[in-house]
């Protein structure tokens, strides 16, 4: 445990709180949620916002960061999960006075984002070769999708029902709106402070280690959901996927996996009040787990227990840090649900001028900015708000220790032209005829030619000195870093040991 860094805490605590609590009254929590599993279709609304607050050391860099993320709020206005598991949504992000309206359609075989103004959706492959390398070729992601559900269901039935009550938990009858329709729902309220977390957990772990058939249970489903994987394998794919597979019978791996549970958890438990007296006495641990750490959470549910609306604002108060220029963060969130397990389609995208795949090669932030107007409120959110354009590199001055192909020739710093044009995604093509380099930029569309053994660059007719000659050394061609990088829109500084290239 004494190795253990205390900042993994929260992420448990998190767990152990957002699992939900036992039954409350009349309401069997644990039930409730692990329904929510077992939804095959609905439709629903969101909002999401988030709240940073700068220290003040804050550079202006991070207080503009600030800024943006504190004037913008994600808008679902209606999303629609289909039995088939095919998802659409509609909505936008508000920014700064404007409502920036995207859509979202999601299957099997990828998803398809359509941004206002945008002259194609965007299109996110979910079959790439890449992507379903650790799948064997007869197993498909809507099998692993129906097999794990049992399996996550039962996960959380097990966390549920070990998650202790805070002591700020109430429990009423309300009538909500929930999409335009008045309904009868039932209320659960909960507040926990920073200070609450801590004693939840030793609870949670000690209720959580006696519950054997529970853990058998899940354990034995875990075997299950492996097995059927591997069933649906070839001899070649189990070989490169072998540390999934199993060579113990269901008994054996539910026993060994169990005494491992026990195990840890012991050791867990043995240790824990040491190490909870050790990283209390942290400045860091008092601010994350103090009283200005707080998450409320309101919970509707109907007749059913599916949940209908949900409200939630978790505020983090941060330690103070040089690498942390933010002292608070704040989370809040709302969403209603309605026509739970209802005949529901969702709404594809329609594609006639084709898609932008984003993992083309051929996908950069030019080719992104390119298919928007630059006039357009979505070009200057990505442009000026979010910055997808800005890149920079950092080049050791000692060519020895630089991760990237640089000499020094009549003390000017030159790079493989290759190197410098990828870095900022310019299109390089070399004429070997002719000995010519061209490179588009990526952002602007400008062309430049460069020619073997001369200090001339033209850009779109216009001609410019370069500080030095392009040459071709060992069958790399130099160019000089300075001159070419200014031509692709960035700026050159020099730092002690280094020099930095960023274009902004």
């Amino acid at each position: 445990m004494k190795n253990r860094k205390w900042v993994i805490m929260p992420l448990v605590l998190l767990l152990v709180l957002l699992s939900g609590c036992q039954a409350v009254g009349n309401l069997d929590i644990n039930s409730a949620m692990v329904g929510d599993l077992n939804v095959k279709s609905i439709e629903t609304k969101q909002s999401l916002a988030v709240q940073l607050t700068p220290v003040s050391t804050a550079s202006a860099e991070e207080r503009k960061i600030a800024t943006v993320l504190n004037g913008m709020q994600l808008n679902i206005n209606h999303a629609k999960l289909q039995e088939n598991g095919n998802v659409s949504v509609e909505g936008g992000i508000a920014y700064s006075g404007m409502t920036l309206p995207f859509q979202m359609f999601m299957d099997t075989k990828g998803v398809t984002i359509a941004l206002s103004g945008a002259q194609k959706p965007l299109y996110i492959p979910l079959t790439t070769e890449e992507q379903m390398a650790f799948l064997p070729a007869s197993l498909t992601m809507k099998q692993i999708e129906d097999q794990a559900k049992e399996l996550i269901t039962k996960s959380a039935s097990l966390f549920f029902k070990h998650a202790p009550n805070p002591s700020n938990v109430t429990v009423d009858s309300v009538t909500q709106e929930v999409y335009g329709e008045s309904v009868d729902l039932t209320h659960l309220h909960i507040e926990l402070t920073g200070e609450e977390f801590i004693g939840l957990v030793k609870p949670f772990l000690t209720s959580i280690s006696t519950d054997e058939a529970g853990w058998r249970d899940l354990l034995a489903t875990l075997y299950d959901f492996i097995t059927y994987a591997e069933s649906q394998m070839s001899d070649e794919e189990k070989d490169s996927v072998s540390y999934f597979t199993l060579d113990q019978t269901k008994a054996e791996f539910v026993n060994e996996s169990y005494a491992e549970v026990q195990s840890f958890l012991k050791d867990v438990l043995s240790e824990y009040d040491k190490y909870l007296k050790e990283v209390s006495a942290e400045p860091e641990f008092k601010t994350i787990f103090g009283t200005n750490t707080r998450l409320t959470l309101d919970l509707y549910f109907d007749k059913d227990m599916h949940t209908r609306k949900q409200i939630v604002d978790l505020t983090v108060a941060l330690p103070s840090s040089e690498y942390v220029p933010y002292s608070m963060f704040n989370l809040h969130t709302e969403n209603e649900n309605w026509n739970v397990d209802g005949n529901i389609v969702a709404d594809p995208i329609a594609t006639p001028n084709g898609v932008l795949d984003v993992t083309s090669k051929d996908f950069t932030p030019g080719a992104l900015l390119r298919s928007f107007d630059t006039t357009s409120p979505v070009y200057l959110l990505l442009h000026d708000v979010a910055g997808i354009a800005n890149k920079s590199i950092y080049i050791d001055k000692d060519s020895s220790y630089s991760s990237y192909d640089v000499v020094t020739k009549d003390r000017v710093l030159l790079m493989s032209v290759k190197q410098l044009a990828e870095e900022f995604d310019a299109k390089f093509t070399w004429n070997p005829t002719t000995k010519t380099i061209t490179l588009t930029d990526d952002i602007t569309g400008a062309v430049t030619t460069l020619h073997l053994n001369s200090n001339k660059a033209v850009t779109d007719g216009t001609t410019k000195t370069m500080t030095h000659k392009v040459v071709k050394i060992k069958g790399v061609t130099y160019v000089p870093v300075r001159s070419v990088a200014e031509i692709l829109g960035a700026k050159v500084t020099s730092e002690s040991s280094y020099i930095v290239v960023e274009r902004k």
